[in-house]
């Protein structure tokens, strides 16, 4: 058997940017997708691996080995998918939206936009179609009163990214839980301790702007007209509120991630079947690809016209290969080299939480991929954390702000650039109105510095282990 090497500093260093410059400069560039990229940055890592003394045999062993840890999110997402069809089926999603929709009142309106968007992007667990949805029709109104647009689509943003980050039905919660692995509710619970004080700070400053704004000839048509579409398209009632109301129920009683979704999404199930009319088999078939809606409206069937498990492929499958990435290079020693230098420096919760950020939004600038951020993050500095006993609890936590919300301070990232597509803003302009993330991310410094969160929170003070519990 050939003799093993430790990587030397400069030559993990140099394999790591190999293995993902393959990944982040087509991306960034080309906007070529991520998952395939990956296999190529298995071909040129393997090789690399092997001068270090390691076998094909042994480098395949370690990375299926390491791939076996995505099995848990990977199901997970599957599993969200069938539930966001089935609830866009049942009419859950449409009856929140008429919900918020009918409840906005243009003397409040920055402050409802921002909360109509949190709303909406916390119950769809989804960012972009928040923004490209009820984004825009509360861009129609907006500009109805002759605001600037880069006014009305900072709160439009900033809500849908806040509801994105709180979300059990989103890819980002649903990644950052699962490359850290740990428990998706527990994760979303924990990181309440940052986003519930930022969202009411939102809140405030919003409140104060928007009462200065002159809202006396907001037109409203085209909200009146979507809330139309949805009741022409769906019996509402609150009997399509039933599959939310059991996903809270079993959230309550504190039940695993798995089991919640899969009981919210047969609720759903019944719903679509029995209040909805849609047959038994049509009901099947959305529950795997995804729910269409046949309307007379363009605009309302793209909103609900959505879900289903093969609509989670492509998060499955980065998760399939990158953790078969991460196996590679954890088997050769590449990660363990890499991080030496930031191991050393990560021996606090303050000074974990801040490399936390800055590698996500270091990668965020590199990648231009939010989810890739997720995945990079959280299986590079998971070890870190365990070797340093640190609270990955607290790692969660700050992945969202460096992962997901930093992301909106990067013009050619991925998410700032989808959704001020959808609404109409130059993304390089959007940047100084992103205020939320600094809002995030002082009070993640707050609450890290100060320890307020180990007062109330047993996730804090370490005596609630951070592991999956599916």
């Amino acid at each position: 058997m050939q003799e093993k090497k430790v990587p030397s500093l400069g030559y993990a260093v140099f394999t790591a940017v190999i293995s993902f410059g393959v990944i982040m400069l087509p991306a960034v560039l080309l906007g070529a997708r991520t998952q395939p990229l990956f296999l190529i940055s298995w071909l040129l890592t393997i090789p690399l691996c092997r001068r270090l003394g390691y076998s094909y045999k042994e480098l395949q062993t370690g990375m299926f080995q390491f791939m076996a840890k995505c099995l848990t999110p990977m199901t997970i997402v599957l599993c969200v998918g069938a539930m966001i069809g089935l609830w866009n089926a049942a009419g859950t999603v449409p009856m929140v939206t008429k919900i918020c929709l009918s409840s906005i009142n243009p003397k409040y309106f920055m402050v409802m936009a921002f909360l109509i968007c949190l709303v909406f992007s916390l119950f769809t667990g989804t960012s972009f179609g928040t923004c490209g949805t009820a984004g825009v029709a509360l861009m129609g109104v907006g500009l109805s009163m002759g605001l600037d647009p880069l006014i009305v689509a900072t709160p439009i943003i900033s809500g849908a990214f806040f509801g994105d980050a709180f979300s059990p039905l989103s890819d980002s919660t649903n990644v950052a839980a699962g490359s850290v692995g740990v428990d998706l509710f527990k994760a979303i619970r924990y990181q309440a301790t940052v986003t519930v004080p930022s969202i009411i700070i939102a809140c405030a400053v919003y409140y104060v702007w928007g009462a200065r704004l002159n809202s006396g000839t907001a037109d409203f048509s085209s909200i009146t007209a979507v809330i139309g579409g949805i009741e022409k398209a769906y019996h509402l009632s609150y009997v399509t509120l039933i599959p939310l109301l059991v996903v809270l129920v079993m959230l309550l009683m504190k039940v695993a991630s798995i089991p919640s979704i899969l009981t919210g999404a047969a609720a759903g199930f019944l719903v679509s079947w029995l209040y909805q009319g849609w047959s038994f088999r049509q009901t099947v078939q959305y529950m795997w690809s995804g729910f269409v809606l046949k309307s007379d409206s363009a605009f309302i069937s793209k909103i609900f016209s959505r879900g289903g498990i093969t609509s989670m492929t492509g998060t499955a499958f980065m998760f399939i290969f990158a953790f078969g990435l991460f196996g590679l290079l954890s088997t050769a020693g590449i990660i363990d080299r890499v991080m030496e230098p930031l191991t050393k420096k990560m021996k606090s919760r303050f000074s974990a939480m801040i490399c936390t950020v800055l590698l996500g939004f270091i990668s965020n600038v590199t990648s231009a991929s939010g989810n890739f951020s997720f995945v990079f993050v959280g299986n590079l500095l998971r070890p870190v954390y365990e070797k340093n006993r640190l609270n990955k609890w607290d790692l969660t936590r700050s992945m969202t702000v460096g992962c997901l919300l930093s992301g909106l301070l990067v013009p050619w990232n991925s998410n700032p650039l989808t959704v001020c597509g959808f609404l109409d803003v130059n993304p390089v302009d959007m940047v100084p109105y992103m205020f939320t993330t600094y809002i995030a991310f002082a009070v993640l410094v707050f609450v890290t510095a100060t320890n307020v969160d180990k007062l109330f929170s047993k996730m804090a003070r370490g005596e609630v282990p951070a592991e999956s519990e599916e």
